[in-house]
């Protein structure tokens, strides 16, 4: 079985981007920390090609 190679560069971006946005969270909206875990570990999980 062949292996194809995916082009990770918007995952990897929309990681970054909720990143910040979990930063940005924490420290000005502590309560608002949990929403932008889902985004942010779906990036990385797709980002790392690990679905």
């Amino acid at each position: 079985m062949e292996d194809a190679k995916h082009n990770t560069r918007l995952y990897w971006a929309i990681t970054a981007i909720s990143a910040l946005a979990l930063i940005m969270l924490t420290i000005f909206l502590p309560q608002g920390f949990w929403l932008a875990l889902p985004t942010f570990f779906g990036g990385l999980v797709m980002a790392m090609d690990w679905v």
